[in-house]
């Protein structure tokens, strides 16, 4: 199958996923990730920036002379500007930080999403349970670094010569996102592979192999992640949905074409 065919198989199963959240009674799944949304946004944009903020005027107190109205004025800058930052930074990499923070949520949606429809139970096992929680979230930190990796080198082509010439930043920006979309993609879809127990790296390895599949995802995450305020954490629960029954088949045709595990790394 092409890179653009599993694009567009990957695609068609978020057409499924509202009618699946609806159909079993998911819906609330949908409003967990608000309330996570506005703790973090409440200390993370707002106290972490308010903390900075204030250590940044008291660094500045003696410069200022002690004056109660020009600290006010600085004060006021200072907190917007670091909000403001901490916003960008969130909207560049929120999806990750989703992903981490929400981790534990994703892994429990993504089980029972799996138990309804293949009928699969899974028992309950704590230490497992700890385990699939930090895999996801190494999982996701890996994806990010991997990304801002390659983000550092697309931004230094322009001054590479002839290379430079060939590319541009609209060229650039595009290639990015699908970038984005590939390890977004890559880190809800791991969810499912982890219960068959494949390890990172066969992981990794059959993921090169279904990049179209893990693009298809992630560019549905990466576009709602557009929708303000609540964007990221919404997707997060759409995209772990949608994700685990196209999961489910590319997996078992592998696993009927290669029965062991090790096969999957050859």
């Amino acid at each position: 199958m092409s890179f653009f065919d599993q694009i567009s198989k990957s695609l068609s199963y978020h057409g499924k996923a509202f009618g699946f959240i609806i159909a079993n009674k998911f819906a609330w799944t949908l409003f967990v990730p608000i309330v996570v949304f506005i703790v973090l946004l409440g200390f993370g944009i707002f106290a972490v920036g308010s903390y900075f903020a204030d250590m940044l005027v008291d660094m500045a107190g003696e410069l200022l002379e002690e004056s109660p109205f020009l600290i006010t004025i600085f004060s006021t800058f200072i907190i917007i500007v670091i909000r403001i930052l901490l916003f960008i930074i969130f909207g560049l990499w929120g999806g990750y930080v989703v992903v981490v923070v929400m981790s534990p949520f994703l892994a429990y949606v993504s089980e029972k999403t799996e138990t309804i429809l293949s009928g699969r139970e899974y028992k309950f096992d704590f230490p497992q349970f700890i385990h699939d929680i930090f895999r996801g979230i190494a999982l996701a930190v890996r994806n990010m670094f991997m990304e801002i990796l390659i983000s550092i080198v697309i931004f230094f082509l322009p001054v590479i010569p002839i290379i430079g010439a060939l590319t541009s930043v609209t060229v650039g920006t595009v290639f990015l996102f699908f970038v984005s979309a590939y390890f977004y993609g890559f880190s809800f879809i791991d969810y499912t592979l982890e219960r068959r127990r494949l390890t990172v790296g066969q992981s990794v390895t059959l993921m090169r192999r279904r990049k179209g599949t893990a693009c298809g995802h992630g560019l549905v995450f990466a576009l709602i992640l557009f929708i303000p305020i609540v964007g990221a954490f919404i997707s997060a629960v759409y995209a772990i949905i949608s994700t685990v029954a196209s999961t489910m088949e590319f997996v078992d045709e592998q696993e009927a074409m290669a029965p062991t595990q090790g096969a999957l790394e050859s």
